[in-house]
């Protein structure tokens, strides 16, 4: 099908004229560009003029006439730039023409171009803020009860600038110096307050020196104290979402850097996580064929994992070279028991490529059947393993030299331990209730505590200064002692030296039994997991028979924090838990694999 051609007709004269009108005014007029086409009157070629203008281009003395750098247009638009930022940090006190006043009054001078339209409605609106809650946080005193339009919506503005800072990199040079200004003259006011106190304030601070010794030191967090009643805190992305756990996560423990997570457990696998929050990627994952994992952590400062399961052998992964070494419990950790005879002869086990040691277990034996319960030193200079054997024998391994250094004996069955932050001193405690303080440097013990209501000890948990302790039994009670400089009740060396090296002190003596700061009754199964913060303001402690079995307490006033967990917590069965080095992330393990992460805003640091 052939397009029809279109053409126009004019009805009158009129209409052609304005055509050509439009026509000269769009394109020019025909007899405008004859004349720039036109030969000029002294017979010049226009060749020729154009060859004479590209020589003049090409020398310097012309380059200056032909191009002029055109400044205006990028002076207008930084001019915009700068009201527009300087608008933005004003809040917007309402209307541009009380911003105009504003300003004016006081004193900036700085002319400011008028806005593109004001609602003049604005000026006759009025908002009572008193009586919605929403809105109370608008005013700027209590007696305050209601807002004209134009103070209206510079609340609203300060209100959004609060909620929403703008980023360094948002500002100009001129605003970040102002910023700067105004923050180092807030330090000096700061400062010139600090030192001429007033009276009152003189009296307030020497009546307690609490605040400023946990506040003022590296522990503080972001407010010094933490206060009891509510724990700030929000949920980020699994640790381990980049790769779950296909069984339960038996191990979990924060790097000392703060930067990775260990994960462990039954499907034999040591993961590392490098812990940001968002992404939480996985670093390393170590797969241990023969062992499936029940105990896992740092040592030797975080150079080292240790990891053992039920069997008379554990693995060390080195960070460093990335080298995983297969460890065999040598003979001399195998006591024998009561009625353990010369007949039963010790069978050596077949140790893998890499493995020490060389010996195995033999039936009977009342010693270390398998090293799937320890206990790590984070002393980088001196670090030592605790393993935790039948009939109360705790024996010490050298990291260094994967040898026995000792041997401790306790009166009952050695059931938990823990180091001291300097390694110097481990505590231990067993079926029988009792808790046993020991000097690693002389391999003696040194205090005999009686676990008060206790019938076991199933868990125990040292903080970082070794001023609490806490203590974990079958029936959910959880005691926290206080524990000053000096031991409570040291035992004498004379005691100690009855008793020999090695050995519970005093077996004819009995062990003290001072009260504790507190015994709490929250939660009614088996103490698994216990730890300690940082700064010793916040104790952990959950269970793994019971369903979202996990409280946090406030120690300085042996409270638990109500608001969390919560019903819709997905906690599930907590195998594990442990804060980070300076308590800025909290993490659990729970049967289903997931290792959950938390964030505590207390803290700034992870």
């Amino acid at each position: 099908m052939k397009s029809k051609k279109v053409v126009y007709r004019y009805d009158n004269e009129d209409d052609k004229a304005k055509e050509s009108a439009l026509e000269e005014f769009l394109f020019g007029s025909g007899a405008a560009v004859s004349k720039l086409l036109a030969k000029p009157e002294d017979g010049t070629d226009i060749a020729e003029l154009l060859r004479q203008a590209d020589a003049a281009a090409d020398s310097d003395e012309d380059d200056g006439l032909l191009f002029v750098e055109d400044r205006i247009g990028q002076q207008d638009e930084q001019q915009q730039q700068d009201d527009a930022d300087d608008g933005d940090d004003e809040a917007g006190p309402g209307p541009g023409s009380m911003r105009l006043q504003q300003q004016e009054a006081a004193g900036k001078g700085k002319k400011r171009r008028a806005p593109a339209w004001v609602d003049p409605a604005d000026e006759g609106v009025t908002v009572q803020v008193a009586s919605a809650p929403r809105l109370r946080k608008l005013r700027r005193s209590k007696g305050q009860t209601e807002l004209s339009g134009a103070d209206y919506e510079a609340a609203l503005r300060r209100q959004h600038c609060t909620l929403h800072p703008r980023t360094t990199w948002a500002m100009s040079a001129k605003q970040r110096r102002q910023q700067k200004a105004a923050s180092a003259a807030a330090d000096d006011a700061g400062m010139d307050e600090l030192e001429e106190p007033d009276e009152e304030t003189a009296e307030r601070l020497l009546m307690s020196g609490s605040g400023l010794l946990l506040g003022g030191g590296a522990g503080g967090g972001r407010g010094g104290l933490l206060a009891p009643g509510a724990l700030e805190l929000s949920r980020l992305r699994d640790a381990n979402g980049a790769s779950p756990s296909d069984a339960v996560v038996q191990a979990l423990q924060f790097h000392p850097n703060g930067q990775l997570m260990l994960t462990a457990g039954f499907d034999k696998r040591l993961k590392l996580f490098q812990v940001d929050g968002l992404r939480n990627p996985l670093v390393q994952s170590l797969f241990l064929q023969d062992c499936p994992i029940h105990t896992a952590a740092f040592a030797a400062g975080g150079s080292k994992v240790v990891a053992a399961g039920r069997r008379p052998f554990y693995y060390i992964a080195d960070l460093h070279t990335a080298q995983l070494e297969r460890v065999v419990t040598p003979p001399s950790m195998h006591h024998q028991g009561p009625g353990s005879g010369a007949q039963h002869r010790q069978q050596p086990s077949k140790g893998g490529k890499g493995s020490k040691g060389g010996g195995g277990l033999a039936g009977g034996r009342t010693g270390m059947k398998s090293c799937e319960s320890f206990a790590a030193s984070s002393d980088p200079a001196r670090p030592l393993l605790a393993f935790l054997g039948d009939g109360g024998h705790v024996g010490l391994v050298s990291l260094g030299s994967r040898r026995p250094v000792g041997s401790l004996k306790m009166n009952g069955s050695a059931r938990a331990a823990a180091f001291s932050s300097d390694g110097n001193t481990l505590v231990t405690a067993g079926g029988d209730g009792v808790l046993y303080t020991w000097d690693l440097r002389s391999q003696r013990c040194l205090q005999q505590q009686r676990d008060e209501g206790a019938i076991d000890c199933t868990a125990l948990a040292l903080s970082a200064d070794s001023s609490y302790l806490a203590t974990g039994g079958s029936s959910g009670v959880v005691n926290v002692y206080r524990r000053p400089a000096g031991l409570l009740s040291p035992v004498s060396l004379a005691d100690a030296d009855v008793a020999g090296a090695g050995s519970a002190a005093g077996f004819g003596v009995q062990p003290a039994a001072p009260a504790p700061l507190k015994a709490l009754m929250n939660l009614t199964t088996s103490i698994d997991s216990l730890s300690f913060s940082h700064d010793s303001q916040m104790l952990l402690m959950g269970s793994r028979l019971k369903k979202d079995s996990l409280r946090v307490v406030h120690l300085p006033s042996c409270t638990v924090f109500a608001n969390w967990p919560t019903s819709r917590s997905p906690l599930q069965y907590v195998h594990c838990a442990a804060f980070s080095p300076h308590s800025g992330f909290l993490g659990i393990g729970n049967a289903k694999g997931r290792a959950l992460l938390y964030r505590l805003h207390h803290y700034p640091e992870a």
